[in-house]
């Protein structure tokens, strides 16, 4: 089967769950349908099992041997939409195997008709070893830098090696160049033979031939095997970045973040321009130094000091150049961060009428962009001059000197100066190319050391196997929280408790900066308290891993983010795996499912970026039918009202009012709509951290009184 051939996403969980319980490995399906959402296909075989700590083996004996395998098997079998089929083989004797489809009992096949039947290659499917586990955890926690590379790199060995294959022929084909100008100087020319200068023309020919057809394959090689890495890299470093927690956002602009971002278009610049073709030349550059010293040693001492100088005048210019890169780079990210944060919001600039100032403070910007990329660009020029006016003198010195050997020798001919020259010229080229990949290191040095910052940073805790059996109940509990963002910030929380049992319906109150929205920030474990506890259904949420905490909560923001594409589109975003009627049935629910049926085309109506087009009632409304599609046990409205009219508002509440008691609510405002049904109340007040305690207690003596 091929890597990207479709696969039912419930094929593939039912497949995972078997296997996992017959492993004896903890297997969640929320989390796993929420991790690997459709379209699955082949490739995410090897991803679920790599995510669920199981080791994989391809198995490609015939059937009759299948009574030696010690685990289970995985196989498939083609669908009729184009697509594979998963079957688990359980067990085998001599004359039959024991094979289970998902909706079809396990039931025995012989082995001619499973041949027909199934693909020839299976996967043998095993607990992974625990410190093999532990070994790849400290792989993937080194430190980034250009070493990450080399395990990338070393996986297409094949590639190198045919490249490097390809790069020796070359070289001996760059060989037969001057010898050959040589011979038809000193031999060919002088007795006027003919015939042998039409071989010789005729080798040379089918050499240039040869070279490029080689050329264009080792090039296609580097390609290749350079695109793989980079859809490595970039597969990598979005994952880590959307892995990252919350306050990694919170301190740094998100125009700077994606100036970091264009650090791996850079790096792959690097990789598939010229970078792996003349690093592979420079080993074939001894053998030409070899060849120069049997010509003359005068000639090549005087060509091995030019070199030395270029080398010198590299190492000179780099620290200078790292520095102007290094201010290009922070002056490109400013500007990047300038645009992004005033582009999306628009709407404030045209209000205010912002136009002016930041035209200027944009010219601002760009010229000290400008300045530090034409500083880059002046070193760069210049340095390169300097190489080529080295490059030009080396020609002439050896001109000259040769010139005099050839007058003054009797072993030294025009031929061979002829052909020491081009030796000559074959060694400066690759150091040439050298000294100009040298600056676009630096660059690509440049980018990864700030990658590096992006993929050292620890991201959120993250299991697919679930660490906790939780119960479908929804309650939170809140002990003796204190909290605050760092060590300069007074105490947000300090003492602070209140209890929610599940189904209830509570709001928290308070003035801005009270601390409501920060507490839903602990909730979802964006941070974590500095003392006291937080927990859902009675797990601490500093025990749970982010993706198992957060699949408890359906949010409803103050502002929802709806996304360019279609209102089915948003919505299924919540939840990949729902039908449509589970769709529909959350707008129900939501009240929106009349409103969206008026569009002119349903739910297929395409909307614009953030929602352009619709109401923040509208938009609120959507933002509840997706938070109920993921089913959760506990749903959190952060200031879901505060941008609302009054009537709007209230008929919000209504609408939440009807989900009481399906579902535990704890409605986050400065005032709650009179249509909302509350069950519990808790009011917070800004820097009085002594009140919090206070107030909580009367909240969790109320929790318990009205609990469901």
């Amino acid at each position: 089967m091929q890597p990207h051939t479709a696969i039912d996403s419930a094929d593939l969980a039912w497949a995972f769950a078997s296997l996992c319980g017959l492993l004896r490995v903890p297997f969640d399906s929320r989390l796993f349908l929420q991790q690997f959402p459709p379209p699955a296909n082949v490739a995410t075989i090897a991803q679920a099992a790599s995510a669920l700590g199981l080791q994989l083996t391809p198995w490609r004996r015939p059937p009759r041997e299948l009574v030696h395998a010690e685990a289970p098997l995985l196989a498939l079998r083609g669908a009729p939409d184009g697509g594979a089929r998963l079957a688990l083989v359980l067990s085998a004797d001599s004359g039959a195997l024991l094979v289970v489809e998902r909706d079809a009992g396990p039931r025995s096949i012989g082995h001619a008709e499973f041949c027909d039947r199934y693909d020839a290659e299976m996967l043998m499917v095993a607990a992974r070893d625990e410190m093999l586990e532990k070994a790849d955890r400290a792989l993937a926690a080194r430190r980034f830098g250009l070493a990450w590379f080399v395990p990338e790199l070393m996986r297409h060995r094949a590639a190198w090696r045919d490249v490097l294959v390809a790069s020796l022929v070359m070289q001996l084909i760059a060989l037969a160049t001057p010898l050959c100008t040589q011979v038809v100087i000193d031999k060919v020319i002088v007795h006027h033979a003919q015939s042998t200068l039409l071989v010789i023309v005729a080798a040379l020919a089918m050499f240039l031939v040869f070279n490029a057809a080689l050329g264009y394959a080792r090039q296609y090689l580097l390609l290749h095997a350079a695109n793989r890495i980079d859809a490595v890299l970039g597969m990598r470093v979005f994952e880590h970045l959307l892995r990252l927690p919350p306050r990694y956002f919170d301190q740094r602009p998100t125009g700077t973040l994606v100036a970091r971002l264009h650090g791996v278009e850079t790096v792959r610049e690097f990789l598939t321009g010229a970078a792996a073709a003349a690093l592979l030349d420079v080993p074939f550059i001894l053998v030409f130094v070899g060849i120069m010293f049997w010509y003359s040693v005068p000639l090549t001492l005087v060509a091995l000091g030019a070199i030395a100088i270029l080398a010198a005048l590299s190492f000179a210019v780099t620290p200078v150049l790292r520095r102007r890169i290094n201010r290009q780079f922070l002056a490109g990210a400013r500007n990047q961060a300038f645009l992004t944060e005033y582009v999306s919001a628009m709407d404030t600039v045209k209000a205010l009428q912002m136009e002016p100032q930041l035209v200027a403070r944009y010219g601002r910007n760009l010229a000290d962009y400008l300045r530090a990329s034409f500083a880059t660009r002046h070193l760069s020029n210049a340095y390169s001059v300097a190489a080529s006016a080295l490059e030009q003198a080396l020609a002439v010195a050896i001109l000259a000197a040769g010139a005099w050997l050839v007058m003054t020798s009797e072993g030294f001919t025009i031929g061979m100066l002829v052909a020491f020259q081009m030796f000559a010229s074959r060694l400066a080229q690759p150091a040439l190319r050298l000294a100009s990949l040298w600056q676009e290191f630096q660059q690509a040095a440049i980018a990864v050391q700030r990658l590096g910052d992006l993929m050292d940073a620890p991201p959120e805790p993250w299991a697919l196997r679930p660490g906790h059996a939780h119960q479908a109940a929804g309650s939170i509990e809140v002990e003796n929280l204190s909290f605050r963002y760092s060590a300069e910030h007074a105490p947000v929380f300090e003492n602070f408790s209140m209890r929610i049992e599940p189904g209830a319906c509570a709001a928290l109150l308070g003035p801005s900066g009270s601390g409501k929205s920060t507490l839903a920030r602990l909730l979802l474990g964006y941070y974590f308290p500095t003392g006291g506890s937080v927990k859902v259904d009675g797990h601490d949420t500093r025990h749970l891993s982010a993706n198992e905490l957060r699949l408890q909560f359906g949010v409803v923001p103050q502002e929802t983010n709806l996304f360019s594409g279609t209102v089915y589109d948003n919505l299924v975003l919540a939840q990949p795996h729902a039908s449509f009627s589970e769709i529909v049935e959350a707008c129900r629910l939501a009240e929106i499912h009349g409103f969206i049926e008026g569009l002119p085309q349903g739910y297929q109506t395409t909307i614009g970026e953030r929602g352009a087009g619709l109401s923040g009632g509208q938009k609120q409304r959507i933002a509840i039918a997706r938070a109920l599609l993921r089913r959760p046990r506990v749903l959190l409205f952060d200031e879901a009202t505060a941008s609302l009219d009054r009537e709007t508002a209230e008929a919000l509440g209504r609408t939440i009012s009807r989900l009481r008691g399906k579902v535990t609510m704890l409605f986050i405002a400065h005032q709650v709509p009179e249509s909302l049904a509350i069950d519990v109340t808790a009011r917070l007040e800004p820097n009085r951290p002594g009140l919090f305690h206070e107030l909580a207690n009367a909240t969790s003596q109320r929790a318990a009184r009205l609990a469901v």
